[in-house]
């Protein structure tokens, strides 16, 4: 809808991206201040990684997607500099588990319990920026509707269901449940956050307008939703006879 801000091209999205690491790093630092004692600088050297690796692995994971889209149209794929959030959600997980223990605990106690309490909630405010950065920038658009939830983007004829607005609304909601949650020291955002966020993921897909690529009847992120909410229990049971058990 509107790609460029302050006469720069195509920035709304990348100005979206901004506020929305800002707002999760705001977060996660004044939760970790008062639930934690956590070292400043080391921390934000994690967070810096992370982000940057997840990007890469968002655009990777974008590549894929595309690769699959164009191999079963037969056409020659292009490198996109675009990205998907589950991609870049993978990537940083891992990226932010390995500098934690490897790099942060060298030096540090672990602050892994209260990181996996609050970081959901920060995820979803973050991501919920990125939504109303893919609404501005136009992409991931849903399918054409004739109903009253229609709104037209310059670039798409007709109008289009705005699932980028209806998952930004979702989101918002999760992350102040599982912030409120965090805030009363509950014990499995994580899961609650992988098994919301997965099925409310993997049935917007259905409404998705974009070409998401497809492998059989599903898109390759519904296949990484099913995985999130398969693994969720693991983690409740992980969380409750290893991790949080340690922890009292």
């Amino acid at each position: 809808m509107y790609p460029d801000l302050f006469g720069i091209n195509n920035f709304s999205y990348t100005l979206m991206m901004i506020i929305g690491f800002i707002v999760a790093f705001a977060i996660t630092f004044i939760y970790l201040k008062k639930k934690s004692k956590f070292n400043m600088l080391d921390f934000t050297i994690i967070v810096l990684i992370t982000l940057a690796i997840g990007i890469i692995t968002a655009i990777l994971f974008e590549n894929i997607y595309e690769a699959i889209k164009h191999a079963i149209n037969g056409e020659n794929q292009k490198f996109t500099w675009a990205m998907t959030f589950i991609g870049g959600l993978l990537g940083g997980a891992v990226a932010f588990l390995l500098l934690h223990r490897f790099y942060y605990m060298k030096n540090n106690e672990s602050i892994l319990i209260p990181i996996l309490k609050i970081v959901p909630s920060s995820i979803c405010f973050a991501h919920a920026c990125g939504r109303l950065g893919c609404f501005l920038a136009g992409c991931c658009y849903g399918k054409q509707t004739s109903s009253w939830i229609g709104m037209s983007f310059p670039s798409i004829p007709g109008k289009v269901i705005p699932t980028q607005l209806i998952e930004m609304i979702f989101l918002l909601i999760l992350g102040g449940v599982l912030l409120f949650l965090a805030i009363k020291d509950y014990k499995y955002e994580l899961p609650i956050y992988l098994i919301g966020y997965g099925i409310f993921r993997f049935i917007i897909e259905f409404y998705r307008g974009d070409e998401r690529g497809q492998i059989g009847l599903l898109s390759p992120s519904q296949y990484f939703c099913i995985l999130f909410v398969a693994i969720a229990p693991i983690l409740i049971f992980s969380f409750r006879g290893f991790l949080f058990k340690e922890s009292k």
